[in-house]
C-alpha cells in the first residue's frame, strides 16, 4: 500500500515525473556510451604499437639537370634529352649521427651479394649472350649491319661457322671491320630484324656489343678503382698472333666464366630487419612456411636465412635444411629488384672482372639454416620489388669489411637500398631534427601503415569517452539534486501528516522515495541499454577497413591491411554504469529525505503555513 501511494503521488505531477525519467535516461545513456568508448579505446591500445612499424627511406636527389644527346642512325641526326645529375655523394652517416634520434634500426645503404650456387642450374647456356671470336663475311661498317661468322666460341652456345649480324646503333661513325681479320667481342641478342641469311635461308639474329672486359670495381670509400681498360671506349679487340697472352687478351679469356656465373648466381640480401625490405613491408613478399628471422638473430648475426619457395624447390631444400652461400661480390649500384627481376631468370651481371682483370674471389662462405620460406609477387613496384631467388640473411652474419675488395658498383642512396626504423609516433620529431641540419640533397619518406591517423582516431575516441563520462556525471548530479529537492520539498506536508499519524521515519522515507527510485531505475535501465546499443553501432563503424595510400615511387602504391574490428564492451559495463547512477540517485534523494525527517512534524507544518 505504501508503494501504491508513492506511485500515485508521482502520477499527480506527470510532466515533472516524465521529465525526471527522460533526464535520468539521458545521463545513463552518456555514462554507458562513454564507458563503452573508454573500454574500446583501452582494448585497442593494448598491443597497438606492436601492430605497426614506422620506417623511413632515404634517396639522394639530383643536384640539377643536363642536356645529353644520342645518335639516331635511321634519322641520321642527334636526339637530345634532359637527365638529372648528382652532386657529391652523401654518406648514410649523416643520418646515423643525427643527435637525439632514437633509432630502432639505424639507416644503412645496403648492397646485395652475389652467391654462386653450383646446384642451381644444369643447362648449357643462353643463346642471348656470348663471347666469341668472329670475322666479317665482307669488309664493312657495323651499321646498318655487318654479317659476321663465328670463328671461336669463348663463352655461350654459338657454334663455329654460325652467322650473326653485328650492329652499332650508337655511334655516328660506326667502326669498319675488315674481312679476313678476327675480332673478339661479347655480344647480346637484340632482334631478328634482318631476315634470312644468304647461306642457308634461315633467320640470322642481330647482336649488339656488350660491356665486355671493362670493370666498375669500387672501394668502401665510394671511389672507383682505376682500370686502364676503362680509358678505351672500345668493346672489342682485333685478335692477332699472341693476343691472348696480352693483358687484354687474358681478360677476354676470363669471360668464358660469364654465363656460368650468371646462371648459378643468386642475390643475397643482408639486412637488420625484414621490415626494412619494402617488398616484405608492403606484403608483396609473405612468409608461407616457418617464421621470420628474430630480432635476436638479426642482432647476433645468426646463420639463418629466408629463401623463396621456387628456389627451395629447385634446390630440393625444406624448412630446417642448411644452404651454403659462397658470396663473391657486393653491389651497391642497384637494388635486388633491379638486378634480379622477378620472372627474369636470374641475376643480371654488369661485369665479372675486377680492376686487375680477374674474377672476384669468394669473400665469405657459410652454411645458413632455413628458418622461413616465402613467396613473392610482382605488383609493379620496380626497384622495390623482391628479387628472383633472393635469399635474406642478417647483416651481422657477414663481417662488414670482408667485401671491401669485391664491390662491383656503387650509386647514391635510393629508397630501395637505404631505409631505417624509428619508434611509432615520432615522425614529426624526427623531421624537425632533420630539417634543423639543413641538408636538402636527401629526400626522406616515412611509412607507418597509417599509425599516425589511427592514433589520432584513438585519442579522439578516448577524448570523446571522457566528454561523455564527465557530461553524464555532471548532468546526473545536477538533475538528482534538483529533482530530489523538488520532489521531497514539494511533499513536506505529506511527510508531516504521515509522521503525525504514527508512521516511523523509515516507513515515511519508503513512502516518499519509492516512486522516485522506481523512475530513476527505469531511466537508468533504458538509458544504459540505449548507450550500449549505440556503442555497438560505433564499434562496427570503427572496424571498417581503413586504407592509406603510400607511394614509394610513381609506380608503387601500398595499402595497409584492414584494421581489426573494434571490440564492443559487454552488457556488464552498461549495467555497472547504470547501477552506479541508480546508487547515486538513491543516495542523493536519501540525503534530502534524511534532512527533511530530522525536523519535527509540527515545525514542518508551521514552515509550510508561513
Amino acid at each position: 500500500m505504501t508503494f501504491y501511494y508513492s506511485i500515485k503521488q508521482m502520477r499527480r505531477s506527470p510532466l515533472k515525473s516524465i521529465l525526471f525519467f527522460l533526464l535520468i535516461a539521458v545521463c545513463a545513456f552518456f555514462l554507458a556510451l562513454g564507458g563503452s568508448f573508454w573500454y574500446m579505446g583501452s582494448d585497442e591500445l593494448q598491443g597497438f604499437d606492436e601492430k605497426f612499424t614506422t620506417v623511413g627511406t632515404v634517396e639522394q636527389k639530383y643536384e640539377g639537370t643536363e642536356t645529353g644527346s644520342s645518335w639516331d642512325p635511321e634519322k641520321q641526326a642527334y636526339e637530345y634529352y634532359s637527365s638529372g645529375y648528382f652532386g657529391e655523394w652523401i654518406d648514410d652517416d649523416v643520418l646515423a649521427d643525427l643527435d637525439g634520434v632514437d633509432y630502432i634500426l639505424e639507416p644503412k645503404q645496403r648492397p646485395y651479394f652475389g652467391a654462386y650456387i653450383e646446384d642451381l642450374y644444369d643447362g648449357i647456356g643462353s643463346p642471348n649472350w656470348g663471347t666469341v671470336v668472329a670475322t666479317p663475311v665482307e669488309t664493312g661498317a657495323m651499321y646498318p649491319s655487318l654479317l659476321m661468322r663465328v670463328v671461336r666460341t669463348i663463352d655461350g652456345t654459338m657454334e663455329k661457322g654460325e652467322l650473326f649480324y653485328l650492329c652499332d646503333h650508337q655511334s655516328r661513325t660506326p667502326d669498319v671491320l675488315k674481312a679476313g681479320k678476327e675480332y673478339v667481342m661479347q655480344i647480346y641478342m637484340a632482334t631478328f630484324a634482318h631476315g634470312p641469311s644468304v647461306s642457308d635461308g634461315e633467320e640470322v639474329e642481330e647482336y649488339w656489343l656488350a660491356y665486355g672486359i671493362h670493370s666498375h670495381q669500387y672501394t668502401m670509400e665510394k671511389e672507383q678503382v682505376y682500370d686502364p681498360v676503362n680509358e678505351e671506349e672500345r668493346y672489342y679487340d682485333e685478335v692477332t698472333d699472341g693476343f691472348f697472352e696480352t693483358e687484354r687478351g687474358k681478360r677476354w679469356l676470363e669471360m668464358e666464366h660469364y654465363q656460368d656465373l650468371a646462371m648459378h648466381t643468386i642475390p643475397v640480401q643482408p639486412t637488420d630487419g625484414t621490415c626494412l625490405l619494402m617488398h616484405f613491408y608492403n606484403n608483396e613478399a609473405k612468409i608461407t612456411e616457418g617464421r621470420d628471422i628474430t630480432e635476436k638473430e638479426y642482432k647476433e648475426g645468426a646463420k639463418v636465412c629466408l629463401v623463396p619457395e621456387n628456389l627451395a624447390m629447385r634446390l630440393g631444400k625444406e624448412l630446417g635444411d642448411t644452404l651454403t652461400l659462397p658470396l663473391y661480390y657486393a653491389d651497391y649500384s642497384r637494388s635486388v629488384g633491379e638486378a634480379s627481376m622477378l620472372g627474369a631468370g636470374g641475376c643480371q651481371l654488369s661485369n665479372i672482372l675486377n680492376a686487375e682483370g680477374e674474377l672476384y674471389e669468394v669473400f665469405d662462405e657459410q652454411e645458413y639454416k632455413i628458418v622461413g620460406i616465402y613467396t613473392a609477387e610482382d605488383k609493379g613496384s620496380g626497384a622495390y620489388s623482391a628479387g628472383e631467388n633472393e635469399v635474406v640473411i642478417p647483416w651481422n652474419a657477414v663481417p662488414e669489411d670482408s667485401w671491401k675488395d669485391n664491390i662491383v658498383g656503387w650509386y647514391p642512396m635510393s629508397g630501395a637500398t637505404t631505409s631505417f626504423q624509428i619508434p611509432n609516433g615520432t615522425i614529426e620529431e624526427f623531421q624537425e631534427k632533420w630539417d634543423a641540419l639543413g641538408i636538402d640533397e636527401l629526400e626522406i619518406r616515412f611509412y607507418d601503415m597509417g599509425y599516425t591517423q589511427l592514433q589520432e582516431n584513438l585519442e579522439n575516441r578516448r577524448l570523446m569517452s571522457v566528454v561523455f563520462l564527465i557530461s553524464g556525471c555532471v548532468m546526473a548530479v545536477m538533475i538528482l539534486f534538483f529533482f530530489s529537492s523538488l520532489f521531497i520539498t514539494g511533499q513536506r506536508e505529506r511527510i508531516a501528516v504521515e509522521r503525525l499519524m504514527g508512521r516511523t521515519k523509515r516507513q515515511c522515507a519508503v513512502s516518499i522515495l519509492s516512486g522516485m527510485i522506481l523512475l530513476s531505475a527505469a531511466g537508468c535501465a533504458v538509458g544504459s541499454a540505449a548507450g550500449w546499443l549505440a556503442s555497438g553501432k560505433a564499434a562496427q563503424h570503427v572496424g571498417d577497413t581503413v586504407e592509406f595510400d603510400r607511394a614509394y615511387s610513381d609506380n608503387v602504391i601500398v595499402n595497409t591491411e584492414p584494421e581489426s574490428e573494434a571490440k564492443q564492451a559487454g552488457p556488464v559495463l552498461p549495467c555497472i554504469t547504470g547501477g552506479i547512477l541508480l546508487a547515486v540517485s538513491t543516495a542523493v534523494s536519501g540525503g534530502y529525505m534524511g534532512k527533511a525527517l530530522k525536523k519535527e512534524p509540527l515545525r514542518m507544518l508551521g514552515e509550510i503555513e508561513e
